[in-house]
Order: C-alpha cells, then sequence, then structure tokens
C-alpha cells in the first residue's frame, strides 16, 4: 500500500506544488483518506477513480489511476472498460436528468422508452457489481438522481456495504473538489 501513498503525494505535490490553503488540505487529505484507507479494495479505487476522472477530463488524475492500476495487475481490457463507462454513463446521466425534470405523467405519455443503445451495461468485461460501482460514481459526479438511486440499488443487490458506497460518493466528491481546485488554480 504504501506505492499506493507515494503515487497518490506525488499527484498532489506535482499538481498543486507549495499548496497550503485550508480548502487544498481538507481536499487533499480526504483524498488520500479513501484512495489509501477504505473499505474500497484497492482496484475499486482507482477503477472508481479512472472511470471519475475521465467523467471529469482530468488528465492528471486518469494518469495516476492507469499508473495504480498497471501496479494492481488489472487485465487491460478492465482499464478500458473502467475509462469508457464515462461515455455511456454520461450518454445516461444526461438523458435520464432530462426526463426527471418532466413530470410523470409526460414521461409515460411522450419519453417513456429511451431509444438508446445500452448493450454495454449487459455483460461488462469487469463483472456486473464491479461495473454497477462505476456506474454509479460517474452518476454521482454527473449529478443525475434518478442514475444515481438506480445504480445505488444495483450495487447493494451485489451485497456492496454501505460504507463502500459511501466511499465511492466520498471519492466523486473529492476528486470532483481537487478537480474543481486545479482549475481554480489556474484561470
Amino acid at each position: 500500500m504504501s506505492n499506493i501513498a507515494e503515487k497518490v503525494d506525488a499527484f498532489l505535490e506535482k499538481e498543486f506544488p507549495g499548496a497550503t490553503t485550508t480548502i487544498y488540505r481538507d481536499l487533499s487529505l480526504n483524498f488520500k483518506k479513501v484512495l489509501e484507507d477504505s473499505p474500497l479494495e484497492p482496484q475499486e479505487r482507482f477503477t472508481n477513480l479512472l472511470s471519475i476522472a475521465v467523467a471529469l477530463e482530468n488528465k492528471e488524475m486518469v494518469a495516476l489511476a492507469k499508473s495504480v492500476l498497471t501496479d494492481l495487475g488489472t487485465a487491460p481490457e478492465v482499464v478500458q472498460e473502467a475509462a469508457e463507462i464515462a461515455g455511456i454513463m454520461g450518454m445516461n446521466n444526461v438523458y435520464y436528468k432530462f426526463r426527471s425534470f418532466l413530470s410523470p405523467e409526460l414521461v409515460a405519455q411522450d419519453y417513456a422508452r429511451a431509444g438508446l443503445r445500452m448493450n454495454s451495461l449487459g455483460k461488462p468485461v469487469s463483472g456486473k457489481k464491479d461495473f454497477e460501482m462505476m456506474s454509479l460514481s460517474v452518476s454521482i459526479v454527473n449529478a443525475c438522481p434518478v442514475c444515481v438511486a438506480s445504480h445505488e440499488k444495483a450495487v447493494r443487490s451485489h451485497d456492496v456495504s454501505a460504507d463502500k458506497v459511501h466511499d465511492l460518493a466520498r471519492l466523486a466528491a473529492t476528486a470532483k473538489g481537487l478537480t474543481s481546485l486545479k482549475k481554480a488554480w489556474t484561470l
């Protein structure tokens, strides 16, 4: 685990050189905690981080996640799928968020069928449990209440504990916070 801690520290030092603000300290400590000390297994932490980082368009965070996943011996096709989940969930999150703005009557009358191809959700390379966990993480970042509720229910049906789900939310939140902080530093 020390190699993971070293990589996370190196990422933070590179992205936020000399940072000392209380906001940076809160965000970085929370990010480190969920990546280094969590009920999530290391591969779960970093496949989810990869999905989240792609959704956030954070190239440096993507590189961190891919580096750790390589060190963990994660199959390349699982790494690829983790990165691509941001795409399929991006589509779903936008569409289902659109439907959530409408009345249930209007949805039933005019928008009952999504009409979007989603075959990738059927037999994911990473397995249903892990795919659902990554889908949940991205849905949290993309703030789709319908998708969050659906994927949380699916994850829990795979016997994923509330503590793990909570850490997926914390990971999404801290990754989003650090990405926003980086943008604030470069504006």
